[in-house]
């Protein structure tokens, strides 16, 4: 049966620029290469569903410009249900420009556009799913919304929560697994630990499993249960890193869909990492979606 997915997220059109390092105060650097590539965390998120074989509708904002109307045309010609992405006058479609340093790390300016006039009253009809995501970089209302009319249907629902200074603690009520990165982790519990383990644990409630994004690293998970001290940590494929844009997206999508499909953790953590591992080998956020043949062409060489 085909996996129902839903994404309620962001559309930020990605001004990339490759340099040697970022520039200090008051400094130019000349950037070696510049492209701009569509992306924002619900748009990755949900083309990587499409690509891996869901059914994917997606809920979002973007401005009436040429921007806006690129987006809306893409997510149609990947297959995702674009009718729910709403087209705001009066304001632009974010824009990011990610600095992508030599070894694939990146840093971003970001403005967020119609991003932030997503409301409420654009997550009221709401198609059934198997699986809901959602991140920060949308407003937390409409989050909220979208997060308790599906866990009222009894779907699942992923929340990675980025930028974690935008997440509230309805959304965290709302979610059946939360998915942070390190950094995001600390935030959440003020848990200054090293040990990834121990992140996964603090972020863990009685109702929800928590899985930290590591990067290179790959994924430390750890159950609902605090009795259950199984957590550990799994390793993704080995790749040589070019630009990691939107690793930790199509992370999330794959873990949605494999426990969409009924994969238990920790195999779904680690069927998760081969989409990333593979989006970091390639420049740029949409480029580096994975369509199932990558995914299993990576799993069979590691």
């Amino acid at each position: 049966m085909t996996l129902r997915a839903l994404v309620v997220g962001s559309l930020v059109m990605d001004l990339a620029f490759q340099v040697p390092r970022r520039p200090g105060p008051g400094e130019v650097i000349v950037a070696d290469e510049f492209a701009t590539f569509r992306g924002g965390k619900g748009y990755n998120q949900a083309v990587a569903l499409a690509r891996l074989g869901a059914e994917v509708t997606m809920v979002g904002a973007v401005g009436t410009d040429a921007y806006g109307d690129d987006f809306v045309d893409a997510l149609r010609r990947e297959g995702v249900d674009a009718e729910r992405v709403v087209q705001m006058r009066g304001t632009d479609t974010a824009v990011a420009v990610p600095l992508i340093t030599p070894d694939g790390e990146v840093g971003f300016v970001q403005y967020p556009g119609a991003n932030h006039q997503l409301s409420p009253a654009h997550c009221a009809d709401l198609p059934d799913c198997d699986v809901l995501l959602l991140q920060g970089e949308v407003t937390a209302a409409a989050s909220e919304r979208a997060g308790r009319v599906i866990r009222n249907r009894g779907g699942i629902v992923l929340l990675n929560p980025a930028p974690v200074h935008d997440v509230t603690p309805a959304m965290l009520a709302t979610a059946t697994v939360v998915v942070p990165n390190e950094v995001e982790a600390r935030a959440l519990t003020g848990n200054g630990s090293d040990d990834p383990l121990a992140l996964a644990r603090a972020v863990r409630t009685p109702q929800r499993p928590a899985v930290v994004t590591l990067g290179a690293a790959g994924a430390a998970w750890a159950p609902s249960d605090p009795a259950d001290d199984r957590a550990e940590l799994v390793s993704p494929p080995t790749v040589v890193a070019v630009d990691t844009t939107g690793a930790g997206d199509r992370f999330c999508a794959a873990l949605a869909g494999a426990r969409g499909a009924g994969q238990a953790y920790p195999a779904a953590v680690r069927v998760a990492g081969a989409p990333g591992a593979h989006a970091a080998t390639v420049r740029g956020a949409e480029p580096g979606l994975p369509r199932r043949a990558d995914i299993e062409a990576l799993l069979a060489a590691s």
